[in-house]
């Protein structure tokens, strides 16, 4: 064999391998975006669900989810409740689907009884500001949570705050009326103390 094949044929053997070389790591190239693209739409999706805790009983929760959603102006397309959860399907003036869940359970606060966990979904990656009009509007059908019970304020306990100089005590001024004035008495003169 001429010397001049010999170079041919070692020549298009090191291109083949370094084709597969480059198809191999361009697999692995492929598939390292690929995981971090599906690593970024997962996140992004898990970002578009927004979600609220309110202090209320399930059917307390799905009559607020009807009252919102009527005074949006947004249609109930579908709508599916067992026991304690359930799901209310709507649309956007723009036709995308607004999928809302319920979900109640016994808090883990006695006083409070049970909470409501509701959480909105606008088509696949969310919109954040209509999910946020949504859940304000619910919120404004439910009672508002109980809170702490009303303790008095610090001054009446005699409390000082760190750094605080305490007012002085200063006796309420008594408005009184001056007196009436007297006609002044006549000054005795000498004559008639000698009578």
């Amino acid at each position: 064999m001429p010397r001049h094949s010999q170079r041919i044929r070692y020549r298009h053997a090191v291109q083949l391998v370094l084709l597969v070389f480059v198809l191999t790591n361009s697999g692995c190239l492929l598939a390292t975006a690929g995981v971090a693209g599906g690593a970024v739409a997962g996140y992004a999706y898990f970002k578009g669900k927004l979600c609220d805790t309110y202090n209320a009983s399930c059917d307390d929760t799905w009559a607020a989810v009807h009252a919102a959603l009527a005074e949006l102006g947004m249609p109930i397309v579908k709508e599916e409740r067992k026991g304690t959860e359930g799901f209310i399907e709507s649309r956007t003036t723009d036709g995308e689907r607004v999928r809302l869940t319920m979900q109640t359970e016994a808090s883990p606060i006695p006083a409070e009884g049970q909470i409501c966990r509701v959480c909105v979904r606008i088509a696949t990656f969310g919109d954040r500001p209509v999910s946020d009009r949504i859940l304000d509007q619910v919120g404004m059908h439910l009672p508002p949570s109980p809170g702490p019970a009303a303790s008095p304020p610090a001054a009446t306990m005699g409390v000082i705050q760190t750094g605080a100089v305490p007012a002085p005590q200063t006796k309420p001024l008594i408005e009184t009326a001056p007196p009436p004035l007297l006609p002044p008495e006549p000054v005795p003169t000498p004559a008639q103390t000698s009578k």
